[in-house]
């Protein structure tokens, strides 16, 4: 038996110093009316000490390890030992447990077992004077310590199923805080009372005074940072998306210190829950530099609309022009290509001009990402 190992079996099942369980507890009460004694335990060998999950009959949370009998079946060699008189017992008689409380007498127990096989503690009954059980009731005491281990062994998968939800809610949560921007899952009522089921830590990043903790404890006073202006098509185009469980889209500005101002692009998915109740899935996205970009792009295209009418204006006169002669005098092309090149230059300039915002546009990507 490799002891390290078994304590170590037995520690990963975070058992010991438990509050008591019905399942256990189920079990030594039917052990002692099945074998007709008085005490019933489910023991767990510990380092030093045995440990009492489920007490029957008696007063009792421990004792020493060596004053025991469970410890007898740490070998795994036996299903079942007994002691039919530890008073006659020279491993056993002068033991606290016999010359004391509780007074042992008879002993027997089933062995409690790992899924890897480890011994861990036992099923036992107890009586104070000499007694012995038959054929039916060891097997029925060997059963009831096959169902303590798989209540054991079944605890700890649960145990080991809630540590993995809880690491990996853990994992996905810091994730989700250390994504760009704010990913939120909003809960709206009929009432439209809203609250934040979840709200990742980007929203500090928003505005100096949202925190998490605001934003959880009051998710309204989000509208005291939203521009004047875009307040009334928030609230309304949120409502329409609640009534017509519509994908939902909304731009619109943050007030930072000042006049200064940030634009925000807010998309949610919402669904309808089973009270009622509309369930956004949704991020929050800083889309100023996108936003200035289009503002660029509005002013490049006007541009385009003005800037470009002369030189192609000109263009179209002077093909006409050719079309319309046969004979061109060398002093006439001349004139017609010194044109030409006027317009290639003012083309020149303004496509340099395109070319530049692309290139500040590109550098900018960059520093961002």
């Amino acid at each position: 038996m490799d002891e390290s190992s078994r304590l170590n079996d037995l520690y990963d099942h975070e058992i010991l110093d438990t509050n008591p369980e019905e399942n256990f507890d189920e079990l030594t009460q039917l052990a002692s009316l099945i074998c007709g004694m008085p005490i019933s335990l489910v023991s767990l060998i510990d380092k030093d000490r045995q440990w009492f999950k489920s007490v029957y009959g008696i007063e009792l949370k421990e004792t020493l390890r060596s004053d025991g009998f469970c410890h007898y079946l740490l070998d795994g060699k036996s299903s079942l030992f007994e002691i039919k008189d530890a008073n006659n017992d020279p491993r056993f008689k002068h033991s606290p447990l016999v010359e004391g409380n509780p007074y042992i007498s008879y002993y027997a127990g089933a062995p409690i077992k790992s899924a890897s096989g480890n011994v861990l503690g036992a099923l036992c009954v107890i009586d104070r004077k000499p007694n012995s059980l038959n054929d039916n009731q060891k097997q029925a005491l060997q059963i009831l310590a096959r169902k303590a281990t798989n209540y054991l062994n079944t605890r700890k998968a649960l145990l080991d199923q809630q540590k993995n939800i809880e690491l990996n809610a853990t994992r996905l949560k810091q994730i989700l805080d250390n994504t760009p921007g704010v990913i939120f899952q909003l809960r709206i009522q009929k009432d439209f009372e809203i609250s934040f089921d979840f709200i990742s830590k980007g929203i500090k990043e928003i505005h100096p005074d949202l925190t998490y903790e605001n934003m959880k404890a009051n998710p309204i006073s989000f509208l005291n940072y939203i521009h004047s202006e875009d307040v009334d098509g928030f609230r309304k185009s949120m409502r329409r998306s609640v009534t017509s469980l519509s994908s939902y889209k909304y731009s619109f500005r943050i007030l930072l210190t000042g006049d200064k101002t940030k634009w925000y692009k807010v998309r949610a998915t919402p669904k309808r829950m089973d009270d009622g109740a509309v369930v956004w899935f949704g991020t929050l996205m800083d889309v100023s530099g996108i936003m200035e970009y289009e503002t660029i792009l509005e002013q490049i295209t006007f541009d385009i609309s003005h800037v470009i009418r002369k030189p192609l204006t000109t263009l179209l006169a002077l093909n006409n022009t050719l079309r319309n002669h046969d004979e061109l005098s060398e002093t006439d092309l001349r004139e017609y290509a010194d044109m030409i090149d006027i317009v290639i230059k003012e083309l020149d300039v303004f496509t340099r001009k395109i070319d530049q915002f692309y290139q500040l546009k590109v550098a900018d990507h960059h520093n961002r990402t």
